[in-house]
């Protein structure tokens, strides 16, 4: 049986439960000095609206995703779903909401940064239409 899930724009009161979240999933590439409340709220800031949440219909978050653009290519930083849920259907619409939001803003191209995961990311991408190009330059291939 699926789970009513409510994905939105994520806001600076979601912060608290994205670092949360983002304690139990490692699958970020960006320094971890980047996953502090007050250096998120300026990305937020900076990046209105295309990073991602999920929730249940009683409001607690169980998903993020972050995103952002340099005002030409899109990039998203992070995806997490705790492993309880859906994983792949939640993934799926948070990336589709906002791909859609950057699409908004005139961002038509982009690029993915993640490592391992609790779930297979590189299956994921290629299930809905990514293209993988692996990391020649990972700290295991130096």
């Amino acid at each position: 049986m699926e789970i009513e899930i409510l994905i939105r724009a994520m806001e600076e009161s979601d912060l608290q439960h994205v670092l949360s979240l983002r304690n139990i999933d490692s699958n970020s590439v960006v320094s971890k000095n980047f996953y502090k409340k007050e250096v998120l709220m300026n990305y937020l800031k900076r990046n209105p609206k295309v990073s991602s949440v999920a929730c249940t219909v009683e409001g607690k978050i169980i998903g993020f995703l972050l995103c952002g653009h340099d005002g030409i290519r899109g990039f998203i930083y992070h995806i997490a779903v705790y492993d309880k849920y859906e994983i792949r259907r939640i993934s799926k619409i948070m990336v589709d909401r906002s791909l859609s939001e950057l699409k908004k803003v005139g961002i038509n191209t982009g690029f993915i940064f993640t490592q391992n995961s609790t779930f297979d990311l590189e299956e994921f991408w290629h299930s809905i239409g990514w293209t993988v190009i692996p990391d020649k330059t990972s700290e295991e291939n130096i």
